[in-house]
């Protein structure tokens, strides 16, 4: 449950991370800037690390990540809007905080194993959304991979973060001409190449699963 409190540290938290860094923030810092005593921060949050998990778990980038994928498609042709639904959901959720992004980056040679453990446990919550997206999709056989749903979507997500990096940190670069070029990309990559296959494909030869080609094999081989 959110108090007025909790809420108080988390925003005066993402502040402080995203204006002087997370390393050179104090939990005094922080509760002097949400008006209350150190005690308080450590009763709602244990200490800096849990407040930095507590931060990313209610940030924009993860507090609606999942929206879009509550429910798979029903049918293939449903697959290419729903992955760019959660996707460009994804990148709209992380330019909300572009300078926690590039404090979180910048910082990372210096966190301590715990931050690390914080910031870890807060990536895999976003792959969880994907993944029960994936494994529900795999199952209803509206998408079709030899790759487990949780490697699909670390994959996936890893992809959207690598843009967010490259986008927040760089310029000119000769990638994409867009956003929209680079999401039809990866669409692409993973509905139309080897990683995910849309049922019913048109793409030749890659809409059979795997034990379906074998079983022709075997009985053309027997009939020569």
């Amino acid at each position: 449950m959110t108090t007025p409190t909790r809420q108080r540290l988390l925003q005066a938290a993402l502040a402080l991370f995203s204006s002087q860094g997370v390393t050179e923030t104090t939990t005094r810092q922080i509760a002097e800037q949400a008006g209350v005593n150190e005690v308080t921060l450590f009763r709602q949050f244990g200490n800096k690390h849990g407040l930095l998990l507590a931060a990313l778990e209610e940030s924009p980038w993860l507090a609606r990540l999942g929206d879009y994928l509550r429910e798979p498609p029903l049918q293939a042709d449903q697959a290419r809007p729903a992955l760019r639904a959660y996707a460009t959901q994804h990148l709209e959720a992380l330019a909300q905080i572009p300078e926690f992004m590039r404090s979180v980056i910048g910082e990372a040679g210096q966190y301590t194993p715990e931050m690390r453990r914080a910031l870890g446990q807060a990536l895999r919550q976003a792959n969880q959304y994907a993944s029960e997206y994936f494994a529900d999709a795999l199952r209803s056989g509206v998408l079709q991979s030899q790759l487990p749903p949780e490697r699909i979507a670390s994959l996936f997500n890893s992809l959207l973060l690598g843009y967010t990096l490259i986008q927040s940190t760089s310029e000119a670069h000769p990638f994409w001409d867009s956003q929209e070029d680079f999401l039809e990309s990866l669409i692409t990559l993973f509905l139309e190449g080897s990683l995910v296959l849309v049922a019913n494909s048109s793409i030749k030869g890659l809409d059979l699963p795997p034990t379906l080609v074998h079983e022709l094999l075997q009985r053309a081989k027997k009939s020569s």
